[in-house]
């Protein structure tokens, strides 16, 4: 008998092998499900603060970001890392409560707070449950409005960001990170640097600094507070009143932005020395349109179709095919002006100008080969496909808000963004690999060590071949 089972058991598998067999190919994806984007409501208060609201009642929980325009871009060059600074201060403490009573507030509260500095703004996260959230807001508003700024607590946050610099700059990919900006933008761009600033630029950073960048710079003029969830506009109005009331800092004069990419001639390489290094990190890309460009869809989707996925060409080559890499993507980064298209990768030493050539020629054929009309659906699908469950969560949706408020984006951006993206054409792709992708005039950094990847690297003849230091000084 139990011959009989096992060779029963074996036939079923067999036959359950060979159908799976015949069903291997997926079937095509069926139309758009609908999905829709709660709208968003904007009012402005009589100080100028504006309120960004958008409702989500499917769970009793409501988040914020007070989103001040006091970002990184706003800095002087030679203060490069004080914006951010001031933003990881502000839950240090208020004129009020320390960091620890605020911290233990919002735990009492059940509450999660937290601040964010960027190139573009700083803020303050707070979420709670519904029924607490005007008091979690009410305390988030004190650390914006009222930070105590104390010497120990600078002293100490200072050196926190110095020692993360230095992290960064011990691994090749932060080297390559910081290289790669350095080269794609204008000096006098403050995209040229890191909005963290460098061991050098914070070592110079005083106290006063921090307080005088918050006295001129943190104003309800120039604040929005953007909130999502289980919250009407007209609470929402209610609570940011009350947690606001009498801040009344006069609004700072805002200099245009005048971010712009370096003027490119022919493709640049830039090989930065890391002796020993087992691995090369590489970064090969160029200054592309931004949010605003009417060809922001299209470039997305170029570089989803290049590197946007594990099933996407660049990752295909470099890893799948010749297993240089444990991963390679391409990413589009829009920014207010200009942004940057670059693929990003770690290789074997041995194999970067053999992984350089590669991604050049992935770079080449995207930009002059069209790409089929499978492999633009499938793609394209993989980002429609994801949107949904990314702005599921009340932080996700925030996120997406905090990039209409940034950016200057229409409120309805995301409302139609699923559908814009399924809309992508091959001719589309094709348009903006000859427009705007320029795989003859591309900027090459490679973080390696030197004596073995530097004579490969020129053998390749792909530009000009220059060395810098980690600093971003050329030495030859």
């Amino acid at each position: 008998m139990r011959r009989l089972i096992s060779i029963s058991t074996a036939a079923t598998l067999a036959i359950a092998g060979t159908a799976g067999a015949q069903a291997s190919t997926p079937p095509a994806p069926g139309p758009l499900r609908p999905y829709v984007v709660p709208p968003v409501n904007i009012q402005t208060l009589p100080n100028g603060m504006r309120i960004a609201v958008v409702e989500k009642h499917s769970l009793p929980i409501v988040t914020a970001r007070i989103q001040v325009d006091a970002g990184a871009v706003r800095e002087p060059a030679n203060k490069a890392g004080l914006a951010v600074l001031t933003t990881s201060l502000l839950s240090e403490g208020t004129t009020e409560l320390t960091g620890a009573q605020i911290a233990e507030k919002m735990a009492d509260l059940g509450a999660s707070y937290g601040t964010l500095g960027t190139f573009g703004s700083a803020a303050a996260n707070v979420t709670s449950l519904t029924d607490v959230f005007p008091q979690a807001l009410s305390l988030a508003a004190t650390t914006v409005t009222k930070p105590a700024f104390t010497e120990a607590d600078f002293a100490r946050i200072r050196a926190s960001a110095i020692a993360a610099y230095e992290r960064s700059m011990s691994q090749a990919s932060g080297v390559a990170s910081k290289i790669f900006v350095k080269s794609v933008y204008d000096s006098a761009t403050p995209y040229a640097r890191l909005n963290s600033g460098t061991k050098a630029s914070l070592s110079t950073l005083t106290r006063d600094d921090v307080i005088n960048w918050h006295r001129s710079m943190f104003s309800p003029a120039t604040t929005t507070v953007m909130l999502v969830g289980d919250i009407t506009p007209a609470q929402a109005r209610a609570a940011v009143e009350k947690a606001f009331a009498g801040w009344s800092n006069p609004a700072p004069t805002l200099a245009p932005l005048s971010n712009k990419a370096r003027a490119v001639s022919g493709t640049r390489v830039i090989l930065v020395d890391r002796p020993g290094s087992v691995q090369t990190s590489i970064s090969i890309g160029q200054a592309v349109p931004a949010w605003d460009s009417p060809e922001y869809f299209a470039i997305l989707g170029a570089s989803q179709v290049l590197g946007g996925g594990f099933g996407a060409r660049i990752n295909m080559n470099l890893r799948e095919k010749h297993g240089w890499t444990y991963g390679a993507f391409a990413g589009y980064n829009p920014l207010a002006g200009v942004g940057t298209f670059s693929i990003n990768s770690e290789v074997r030493t041995n194999a970067t100008d053999s992984a350089i050539a590669e991604t050049v020629r992935e770079y080449r054929r995207i930009a002059s080969d069209s790409v089929s009309a499978e492999e633009t659906r499938d793609q394209m699908n993989n980002i429609v496909a994801s949107f949904p469950s990314a702005v599921q969560t009340v932080q996700g949706l925030l996120g997406r808000i905090a990039n209409v408020v940034t950016y200057g984006l229409p409120v309805d951006f995301y409302t139609t963004y699923r559908e814009r993206v399924a809309a992508i054409t091959p001719g589309d792709l094709l348009r903006v690999g000859k427009t705007v992708l320029t795989p003859n005039d591309l900027t090459i950094v490679a973080v390696g060590d030197l004596k073995s990847i530097e004579a490969p690297i020129r053998a390749l003849n792909l530009g000009t071949v220059e060395v810098w230091d980690v600093d971003g000084n050329k030495i030859r």
